[in-house]
């Protein structure tokens, strides 16, 4: 149902790379930061039954904290609500996800895998008798300004 019509992605996607999603667009913020604009090129399934969703409930967009893609980016999904078909299941709508962005998250595994080889890296270069704070570690992803825009806005 949303499979891309070309066999290779456009550039955009292709740039951004993040795996089952595809880019609509992009904008330059005043600040400098970039909007992406995505959305899923998967089905998804019923989390209760797993039968797939074919018919569409409602949309909403959906801001998600990604790394840098060449500098700072805000991440804005078209994120679908689905119906779920089957009779006997007791869901009646859901919400898609992916393995990249999973259900209630507001961060792509690939934030989530750079964030947690950024602390293992951090605690093997320290010394094991020293007790680092955890605020050096929110501070130091603070610094990095990871797809979120609060250094940005203020």
């Amino acid at each position: 149902m949303n499979e891309l019509t070309l066999p290779h992605a456009d550039a955009a996607t292709t740039i951004f790379n993040l795996h089952d999603y595809r880019v609509l667009g992009a904008e330059t913020l005043s600040f400098g930061q970039r909007r992406i604009h995505i959305e899923s090129t998967v089905d998804s399934g019923c989390p209760s039954c797993g039968v797939i969703g074919t018919r569409r409930h409602s949309g909403r967009q959906q801001r998600v904290r990604d790394i840098p893609v060449a500098g700072p980016v805000e991440v804005v999904w078209a994120k679908r609500r689905l119906f779920c078909d089957e009779s006997s299941c007791p869901r009646r709508t859901f919400s898609e996800s992916t393995l990249e962005i999973p259900a209630r998250s507001r961060t792509t595994s690939r934030l989530h895998g750079a964030l947690v080889d950024a602390v293992v890296s951090f605690r093997a270069g320290s010394d094991r008798n020293s007790h680092r704070p955890w605020g050096l570690v929110v501070v130091g992803a603070k610094s990095l300004d990871l797809g979120g825009n609060e250094t940005a806005q203020r």
